[in-house]
């Protein structure tokens, strides 16, 4: 499933390896005339920095049409012909004229070295914990795996079998250990010509430009378009998932819900708990949540020790409509600022300790803090998640659970190292064939951020939230 093409050869020289410069898509049957409902078709062929094609494939490339007059856009689906040649399609879902953009995120020379750096570098992001006593304190390096060069705390989860070291302190035993938080990103990886693949303005996230017309007009469709059904889980997620048109999201596998006002959306959870677990980009729904519909919060209060900010679960709650609201972030790796060790709950074991009911509301995200590590590591995340998942839907068949997606983001140089939209969107196919024909739902924030006109960014900005959580509210309380 995430197998992906590699050059012939081990080693390419950089004057082979793809430019995009040289490369321009043709709309292909550009002059017929489209309608809203038909496919458009973009073709490419790759060539090198010496001018010749390329005969095989594995770039890693992102697109989308948009009108920019009407908020709209979509994604589209690149199909690689492992020969040089791409095809990427298109649904047309709004009349106009509709304009195509394509580029390229990583050359497939670049991709070997992502490869190379998740299997051979997974330490390359590194984390840290705090062990006190007294008035003893000692920091120590912390990872999923470490070298057992020197002794080792053992901090692997007893319930889940999830594995997290640290090196032990020279003094204070495991058991002193208080908190958690990111430690930093290790430099000089790239070997070779491997740091000719990571230009900013040369091979990531590169425009292509058209070779001739890059837009076509779209004529209304001349057929009433199909009726879609209330968001409800369990249905399969397709792509493309939607669209968007002045600046809201439409699905295509059920009706949203605009939640326009703070008393649309208390309206929406009078009466439920609401649990939002996981990384940063799913604790912006809590954000804007508890912001716009005006919640009170209660644990948003930070503890200082040694002069540090320590960052905790979060809570809120409108007690008149007897709402709650409770964020969690998910357990490591998760870069993250000083962390109470003891806050830091997998969300395994959060699912396994809530009863659930049909007040109860589950949403989670969890991906980024994973894109330096193995797959490996992340199936058995998500192992662990689906089998909560299941134990819960069994003892409550009723309680609703949302997974956010991944994004896209920015990717100056050195982030692609670490974060890499390639890694992101790996985790991403495996996440959805993970949760794929289980009762949950899916809020499809790759796609909503790919398809946007606004640039890419790890943490949406917020008209891309507001839609991610009418989406995910349209779950909760279905038209």
């Amino acid at each position: 499933m995430i197998k992906w093409p590699k050059p012939p050869n081990s080693s390419v020289p950089f004057e082979k390896s793809s430019n995009p410069a040289r490369v321009g898509f043709v709309i292909l049957n550009s002059a017929k005339t489209f309608y809203v409902g038909d496919q458009l078709q973009v073709m490419l062929q790759m060539y090198d920095f010496e001018g010749h094609p390329k005969r095989y494939g594995g770039d890693y490339l992102q697109a989308r049409i948009h009108t920019p007059a009407l908020k709209a856009g979509s994604a589209g689906t690149v199909i690689d012909d492992q020969n040089g040649i791409y095809r990427i399609n298109f649904n047309l879902f709004w009349p106009g004229k509709v304009k195509v953009f394509v580029s390229l995120v990583h050359p497939s020379e670049g991709i070997q070295a992502l490869i190379r750096l998740r299997e051979e570098r997974p330490e390359r992001v590194y984390f840290k914990s705090t062990f006190k006593s007294g008035a003893v304190s000692e920091t120590s390096v912390c990872n999923l795996c470490l070298s057992q060069s020197q002794p080792l705390c053992n901090f692997t989860d007893p319930r889940t079998g999830e594995p997290w070291f640290c090196y032990k302190p020279k003094e204070l035993p495991c058991s002193a250990r208080v908190t958690h938080a990111m430690g930093g990103y290790q430099k000089g990886l790239l070997i070779g010509e491997e740091d000719h693949y990571f230009q900013s303005k040369v091979n990531i996230k590169k425009p292509i430009l058209p070779r001739g017309r890059n837009y076509v007009i779209v004529n209304p469709s001349p057929t009433a378009g199909r009726s879609l059904g209330e968001c409800v889980p369990g249905k399969p997620l397709f792509s493309p998932s939607g669209f968007y048109f002045q600046d809201k999201w439409m699905s295509t596998n059920c009706n949203i819900r605009r939640f326009h006002s703070p008393a649309n959306v208390m309206g929406c959870l009078r009466g439920k708990t609401v649990y939002i677990l996981g990384d940063s980009t799913i604790r912006q729904w809590f954000e804007y949540l508890t912001r716009f519909a005006r919640l009170r919060m209660l644990g948003l209060k930070t503890q200082r020790a040694a002069n540090k900010r320590l960052i905790n679960s979060q809570f809120a709650e409108d007690a008149v409509n007897k709402i709650k609201m409770e964020y969690y972030p998910h357990g490591t790796p998760i870069r993250i600022i000083p962390i109470l060790s003891q806050d830091l709950t997998l969300i395994a074991n959060k699912l396994d300790d809530i009863k659930g009911e049909n007040s109860t509301v589950i949403a989670f995200g969890i991906w980024c803090h994973f894109n330096s590590f193995p797959v490996e590591t992340y199936i058995r995340r998500l192992q662990n998640i689906r089998r909560s998942i299941l134990r819960l839907l069994e003892r409550s068949p009723d309680t609703v659970v949302v997974i956010k997606t991944a994004n896209v983001q920015a990717l100056p140089d050195e982030v692609s190292l670490y974060n890499s939209d390639w890694y992101s969107y790996q985790l991403d196919l495996v996440m959805r064939k993970m949760f794929e024909g289980i009762n949950v739902a899916f809020v499809d924030a790759w796609e909503m951020t790919l398809a946007h006109y606004l640039p890419h960014k790890t943490h949406s900005q917020q008209v891309i939230i507001k839609n991610e959580v009418d989406v995910f509210l349209s779950y909760v309380c279905p038209l």
